[in-house]
């Protein structure tokens, strides 16, 4: 088996884990929300130590010159991890799974205002297919019904701009640091608000508590084998099996069934990042010429 093949198979593993992470958050619906994502912060808060320390970083809190940018990417990426648990409490699994996988979208923008990337005509067209997208799957009325999918579509923002941070550390920091980080930083963030509404779970919350934190803690690990495996745009495109993943769960333990304005935004997003992916591709090969 080669390496890209590992890593496209990491990739999947790791869209289905988090997932089954997203189903846990449904179905555990009695449970706070921030006592669900601080667990889900806890259990990859170890994750990212072992990773640091394994790797002989020297401090898990990353270098002295990275840390506005780390705290920023923490920030984002709790905020995003937020809005993602409330749009998944909310709506059917598949439509919140869509809205936040649109978050490289976000990153190509970001990248070109932030980073000064090139945003080319083909990106462009992407984003304007993707928002369309969106926008089938939101379904703008105007009303508080469309606020999940308001928050959802703001959590990939949320993760866009992470996401865009992190590129922008590559290099400078280990995965381990920014996992770390981004976890201590949820945690604290999120202990007031569990601490405030603590809800003793039975014995079934106890088990889904147990699920998103064991599949949250899969998923960031089949994503950084992946990753280790494969360059990002190479293997990127396969994190969105995780909304096929969503709509069998939906569908299998929720009875979750998608209409017809669903899978019309699903086909037009997946369509908007596989154009995407190969044309970054085909970029990337003629520059390696």
């Amino acid at each position: 088996m080669t390496k890209k093949t590992k890593a496209i198979l990491f990739m999947i593993f790791s869209a289905c884990s988090f997932s089954v992470m997203q189903l846990a958050v449904k179905l555990s619906g009695g449970i706070p929300m921030m006592q669900q994502v601080f667990v889900r912060n806890f259990f990859t808060l170890f994750i990212g130590f072992y990773m640091a320390m394994s790797h002989h970083v020297g401090s898990p809190f990353g270098k002295k010159e990275n840390q506005k940018a780390l705290f920023f990417r923490g920030v984002l990426g709790y905020l995003g991890v937020v809005m993602y648990f409330y749009a998944s409490r909310h709506m059917f699994a598949a439509d919140a799974t869509l809205l936040h996988r649109s978050s490289p979208f976000f990153v190509v923008v970001f990248s070109w205002l932030f980073l000064k990337e090139k945003l080319t005509k083909v990106h462009v067209g992407v984003l304007i297919a993707a928002m369309c997208g969106a926008i089938c799957v939101i379904r703008p009325s105007f009303n508080s019904n469309m606020a999940p999918a308001l928050i959802g579509a703001l959590s990939a923002a949320s993760a866009g701009g992470a996401y865009t941070i992190i590129g922008y550390l590559k290099g400078k920091e280990d995965n381990g640091v920014i996992i770390f980080y981004f976890s201590l930083i949820s945690c604290i963030f999120t202990l007031p608000f569990m601490i405030r509404d603590f809800v003793m779970p039975d014995g079934f919350g106890w088990f889904m508590l147990f699920l998103i934190g064991t599949f949250a803690s899969l998923g960031q690990i089949f994503l950084t084998f992946a990753y280790k495996n494969a360059p990002a745009g190479e293997v990127s495109i396969y994190n969105f099996s995780g909304i096929i993943c969503s709509s069998i769960l939906g569908y299998l333990v929720l009875g979750e069934v998608l209409d017809l304005m669903s899978w019309l935004g699903m086909i037009i997003i997946i369509t908007a990042a596989l154009v995407m992916f190969l044309y970054n591709k085909k970029i990337n090969e003629i520059s390696r010429k």
